[in-house]
């Protein structure tokens, strides 16, 4: 619905004025012409126009008495054409009418509205001009062209109306269509489409709709103009990116690779970016991958502020990264520690292959248990006695049995798991009729077919996998499987960091592999030791900076490492801690190196080390000296009291990065280590999500598309949806933060007002005074880390709005609260500053 708004009525009235004193004297004239011939006027004119008294005084001119008049006739029609030059006659059609007024005829012009069912009409001779036909569209249809109005909208389904200012823009409008037709997936012939066509135009007639040729220039068009964008934002990014790359064949036999980019924006919310959807020629050898990646960052400039790169478990990737690292480092990239933490192998791919390998031992019994899905689901009428088994059981009929796939382990698990939930069905199924169960001549599914003998010997097989003892083994592969399968769907995540998951996860899958290899049923003994061969295959390669990640966590530190370490090597755990403690402080060297503003390093290297350093003509030596010196010191800096602080005890999911951006001022170093290593991608799922899209886009009714067409798609896309999504993601958060920041402003001002400029430091150390505050302003007392999520960023805020409102209200001019506040966003301090001057 449409409030319309007038804008402009000064200028419009104005503008107005002039046009009737330029009617009043055309029609003076007209009538003066007209009584000079000695014909009638249309009396009932006048209330339409003003007729002054000095009417007769034009009558004694000359010219319009020799008129004939067949050429006044054909003029007249030709200054109406003129007149309907304008667009309210779109909508509006001139009739003539002749009417009898004091027994004289007269013809009138009236203009009739076309909207169906509006039996609305107005004079419409040339000196009445059209203002009262606009204003009928205007306020009867919403039809004024460059009208601005009011639009009224629901915010994301809730039942909030959002006013806002609406003008018709046709520009905008296109934009719209064609973003339509990218993240909706339409066929570019849509726009040819013949009702898509009248549908449009019933909206809006004139709407210029155009050809698919169109369609495609206009969307390669809105591609560019999104990459310029993306362009500049990625430009002013301050942390590095991490990265994830997969290949892909679509229908049309060609290989596609999808290069997507992550990072954690200022606002420490996780950000993913697809940079590359193109098609690969020739053969993908290590050396084209390489090359193809390469100079896809060069493009992009972001070369030079890579972290990590994540892959699948391919030969070819192998070579790939060795490539990669030598070209960046050739072009002066400042890759982290030389590239020791870039390549990270895909924890979901790694997952996959160890539970194939499983797998495979017991094939055999997973191919029966197969089997009795297969003969359940081959009939109808079979599948209709297992549900009313299941009703009967009071059992869920939607869900389902899950069909095993041999290219997917996790459908393996979907069909143990669902066989198992109608365990009570099947057996019911299997004692309701066993001879008619029995006695099928045969049973066809896809490639199986059972004979009766073999049916028999199904039906034995679901009697033994039944039994609730004799069938007891079962449910633990199914539970050796949900590990597996838990695992993968947490590590498969996109919106929120995954490395810090990953070395519990995968210390944990280790263990119970271990623990399986004891089991007393020997098929899950068989299944362990193939997967323990293939775990530890990855294992020993798999990337240090994931267990960086893993300490980062406030919840493990250092502790849980040391935790696994001790059950995995026993008494030598400590020399293995020791090489992790190493790798974390030479990162911490790195980034302590990069950061101009970051404190020097307290040593107690004195300065003859540092003379015989120099001296000492041995490099060996001298490379030694200088590890010792690196490493081995005892060095009093934020890495180490942040070990020293205790673990943080949290229950219920944790927000890491909320966590860390509330210690920005506490360790600017460690943040900006967590900054890069938590945005690492333990998964390439990423990127293959991509290729479902793709799989969409090049479908066989469209597998003449061009690779560059696809690549825009398929970007433009993901652009979109992330830029619709908001620049700074707060979707997972559930705490309206922003609307708490006024009243936490408002608390802190009347503390400080209460107690004095001199309470200002003692509250900043004060945590439990600022966890009541916290809980004042948003209705929490007890157990506040459990039930927000940022909960920990909220206390942060609370600290800066302290230092905001200390520095406003008692003229504390400190650098140091200048920098405090300079944490807080816009949207905090624009309503704290209200705040304030409302108080």
């Amino acid at each position: 619905m449409y409030v319309h708004v007038r804008v402009g009525m000064d200028v419009a009235a104005h503008h107005h004025h002039h046009q009737q004193l330029r009617r009043e004297r055309h029609f003076i004239q007209s009538v003066s012409s007209s009584n000079a011939n000695g014909t009638a006027t249309d009396p009932s004119q006048d209330d339409m126009a003003i007729v002054h008294e000095p009417q007769p005084q034009p009558q004694p001119q000359p010219e319009p008495q020799p008129q004939p008049q067949p050429e006044p006739e054909e003029e007249a029609p030709q200054k109406r054409a003129k007149k309907c030059t304008s667009d309210v006659w779109q909508h509006f059609t001139k009739k003539e009418i002749e009417v009898e007024v004091d027994g004289k005829k007269y013809v009138q012009v009236w203009g009739h509205c076309n909207f169906p069912n509006c039996k609305a009409k107005y004079r419409a001779e040339g000196h009445h001009g059209t203002s009262g036909f606009r204003n009928h569209l205007r306020t009867s249809h919403s039809l004024v062209k460059g009208q601005l109005c009011l639009k009224s909208e629901k915010d994301h389904g809730k039942d909030i109306n959002l006013i806002e200012p609406y003008k018709y823009d046709e520009v905008v409008s296109l934009k719209k269509l064609h973003l339509a037709i990218i993240m909706h997936e339409y066929p570019f012939n849509i726009v040819e489409h013949e009702y898509f066509v009248e549908f449009v135009k019933s909206l809006r007639p004139h709407f210029p709709i155009k050809s698919r040729v169109t369609a495609r220039k206009y969307i390669m068009d809105l591609y560019l103009e999104e990459k310029e964008k993306l362009y500049g934002k990625l430009k002013d990014v301050q942390s590095r990116f991490s990265t994830t790359m997969d290949m892909w064949t679509s229908c049309q036999n060609k290989s596609y690779m999808c290069v997507t980019i992550h990072w954690i924006d200022d606002d420490w919310c996780l950000q993913k970016r697809i940079v590359g959807f193109f098609h690969v020629e020739g053969r993908h050898t290590g050396q084209r991958l390489s090359q193809t990646f390469t100079a896809i960052m060069v493009k992009w400039n972001i070369e030079k502020k890579l972290f990590a790169l994540s892959l699948d478990n391919a030969s070819a990737n192998e070579v790939a990264v060795h490539d990669i690292i030598e070209d960046l480092q050739d072009t002066d990239s400042n890759l982290v520690c030389d590239g020791a933490f870039f390549h990270v192998r895909c924890a979901c791919h790694i997952l996959n292959l160890v539970a194939k390998d499983g797998l495979a031992v017991i094939a055999g019994t997973i191919e029966k248990i197969k089997a009795i899905v297969l003969a359940v689901k081959s009939s109808p009428l079979q599948w209709e006695e297992l549900m009313k088994c299941a009703s009967e059981c009071d059992l869920d009929k939607s869900k389902g049995i899950s069909y095993d796939v041999s290219t997917r382990w996790n459908s393996t698990y979907l069909m143990l798991r669902d066989a198992l939930y109608y365990k009570p069905a099947l057996i019911r199924l299997k004692t309701s009729d066993p001879r008619r169960y029995v006695c099928l001549n045969c049973c066809t599914c896809h490639h199986y077919k059972f004979s009766i003998n073999q049916m028999s010997i199904i039906v034995g097989t679901m009697q033994f996998v039944l039994k609730p003892r004799s069938g007891r083994w079962h449910l633990t592969l199914f539970k050796c499987l949900k590990k597996f399968f838990d695992l993968t769907e947490l590590l498969s995540g996109t919106q929120y960091s995954t490395a810090n998951l990953f070395y519990k996860g995968f210390c944990e899958i280790k263990d119970l592999i271990d623990q399986w290899c004891c089991h007393e049923k020997f098929v899950i003994r068989r299944m362990a030791v193939a997967m323990s061969e293939k775990f530890e295959k990855y294992w020993k390669v798999s990337n240090i900076a994931l267990a960086v990640a893993c300490f980062l966590d406030p919840r493990y530190k250092k502790i849980l490492i040391e935790f696994y370490m001790k059950k995995f090597h026993g008494d030598s755990y400590k020399v293995h801690v020791d090489d992790f403690v190493r790798v974390i402080r030479k990162l911490y060297q790195f980034y302590s190196s990069c950061s101009p503003s970051a404190p020097k390093t307290k040593t107690t290297t004195n300065d003859s080390m540092d003379d015989t350093l120099m001296e000492n003509e041995d490099d060996e030596f001298q490379n030694y000296l200088h590890e010792l010196k690196d490493y081995d010191q005892v060095e009093s800096n934020e890495l180490d009291k942040y070990m020293s602080e205790p673990l943080l005890k949290h229950s219920g999911q944790f927000d890491i990065l909320s966590w860390w951006r509330g210690r920005v001022a506490e360790y600017p170093i460690l943040t900006q280590i967590a900054r890069d290593v938590l945005a690492i991608q333990v998964s390439t799922v990423a990127s293959e999500s991509a290729f479902s899209a793709g799989g969409r886009v090049v479908d066989p009714y469209r597998n003449r598309l061009g690779s560059e067409i696809v690549e825009a798609l398929i970007c433009t896309k993901d652009w979109v949806a992330a830029s619709r999504k908001g620049e700074w993601h707060i979707c997972y958060n559930e705490v309206p933060i922003y609307s708490y920041s006024t009243i936490i402003l408002l608390i802190l001002m009347h503390i400080c007002v209460i107690q004095g400029a001199t309470y200002f430091p003692t509250m900043i150390g004060d945590l439990e005074v600022l966890d009541s505050v916290i809980a004042a302003a948003t209705n929490h007392e007890n157990h506040m880390d459990e039930v927000f999520k940022d909960y920990y960023l909220l206390r942060a805020w609370a600290i800066n709005l302290l230092l905001f409102t200390t520095v406003l209200m008692h003229g504390l001019f400190l650098s140091p609260c200048f920098d405090a506040c300079a944490l807080l966003p816009s949207r905090v301090i624009l309503p704290a500053w209200l705040a304030l001057t409302d108080f």
